[in-house]
């Protein structure tokens, strides 16, 4: 509901955008465990197929929720959208996306609801961006498609000038390079997805629900 209600706000003011949703608390985490407790290894391509599911369900709630405010959304599933990617099935990188899909949607409707983390590679076979490889997606497509602002809505208020988990001083900064991200850490924004976002002067914000938070990108 609160990711809904962020999402409503932006479409009162006449925005048009792509909510890329991630796995709920510890759905990843849980699905793995399941799948251990089944067989010690699984196909990467099997693995992948179960823990998007964690994503799908992500979308499918929060087009319930945006639908029942109003918001006039769609979702669209990997396949259709087109995320592909190259590289190892579990640590993958995208390499294209159906921009001309996206488009048509978003002609159509408020917001486009899409899942993260998730893709497929050349063979069609399903592919994950790595652990919070949801922000990988969101950056690739928010590149993709020339958005005008990407946001990273987190749990936290945004990116802190120390890993706040060891020191209890640190303070949310309100513009840090993606050098600095790097450096500080605290895995608060996938480090591949900073490395995409650096090579292409991609800027972005990153805060929790309704929060200014940082924005990271080119000093000055």
């Amino acid at each position: 509901r609160r990711a809904a209600d962020e999402v409503r706000k932006g479409v009162a003011c006449r925005k048009r955008g792509v909510a890329v949703v991630s796995a709920m608390g510890s759905t990843t985490d849980r699905l793995l465990e399941a799948a251990r407790s089944l067989a010690p290894t699984t196909p990467l391509a099997l693995l992948s197929q179960l823990l998007a599911t964690g994503e799908e369900a992500s979308v499918a709630l929060l087009c319930i929720a945006l639908t029942s405010t109003g918001v006039n959304a769609v979702s669209l599933p990997t396949e259709q959208f087109g995320l592909r990617t190259h590289g190892a099935l579990s640590d993958a990188n995208p390499v294209a996306a159906d921009t001309s899909t996206l488009a048509a949607a978003l002609a159509t409707h408020d917001v486009v609801v899409l899942p993260g983390f998730v893709g497929r590679d050349a063979s069609g076979a399903p592919s994950l961006l790595g652990r919070g490889g949801s922000d990988l997606t969101a950056l690739f497509l928010g590149d993709a498609l020339d958005a005008s602002e990407v946001r990273l809505v987190k749990d936290v208020d945004g990116v802190y000038s120390e890993d706040p988990k060891s020191d209890e001083d640190a303070l949310v900064l309100t513009h840090a390079t993606w050098d600095e991200v790097r450096r500080i850490g605290g895995g608060v924004v996938q480090e591949k997805a900073i490395s995409f976002a650096d090579r292409r002067g991609r800027g972005f914000r990153v805060s929790s629900v309704g929060g200014r938070g940082t924005w990271v990108g080119p000093t000055g």
